[in-house]
């Protein structure tokens, strides 16, 4: 019996990130996990450069892509 074996640096995630908490991305970027261009892409989370949480953009965001 051959073996194959593959590792990966992460799982796939849980959930809709759309529905992730926006504090917990911003968290995320804070901690230098994800860029704050990821946080919006990947979670509609809008993150100034300042690393503030933008509700209004972030509520604007997330709407978009509800709307798809």
């Amino acid at each position: 019996g051959d073996r194959f074996v593959c590792v990966g640096p992460a799982g796939g995630g849980y959930g809709d990130p759309f529905q992730r908490d926006p504090e917990r991305v911003l968290t995320d970027v804070i901690d230098e996990l994800i860029s704050r261009q990821s946080a919006e892409r990947d979670y509609g989370v809008a993150i100034t450069k300042e690393l503030v949480l933008d509700h209004s953009a972030t509520a604007t965001l997330r709407q978009a892509h509800s709307a798809k």
